[in-house]
């Protein structure tokens, strides 16, 4: 699966080779029922706004959680992909994500990709 499905950072989006691709995110706002918005952090740290993020089903997101999402581009050469599956990243009660650690986990992945 890891192979098959890259973890990405979200500068790449335009320039992946596959197009099934992975990211780690927080979704920020969900304006209409298969649209979400999400902020996802580069390699460098920065947390960079994904808007033209389109849902395959009537999904309710929570707002400020983390999901991992699979996504796969568009085929229009759109700067949008469409999610085809995500998973909330629970943690256990007073814990939560870090920036570095999702920075962290992309630049592995990149290098190992047998980490899933």
């Amino acid at each position: 699966m890891a192979t098959s499905t890259p973890r990405v950072d979200p500068q790449q989006i335009g320039q992946l080779s596959s197009p099934v691709f992975r990211i780690i995110g927080q979704v920020t706002a969900q304006p209409q029922p298969t649209q979400i918005i999400v902020a996802s952090p580069t390699t460098g740290g920065e947390m960079i706004s994904l808007t033209n993020v389109q849902t395959s089903s009537n999904v309710n997101y929570e707002l400020q959680a983390w999901y991992e999402l699979v996504c796969r581009a568009n085929d229009f050469g759109d700067a949008g992909f469409l999610v085809l599956d995500s998973v909330k990243c629970v943690f256990p009660p007073g814990e939560s994500i870090s920036v570095a650690g999702v920075v962290a986990l992309q630049q592995l992945s990149s290098k190992f990709t047998e980490i899933m």
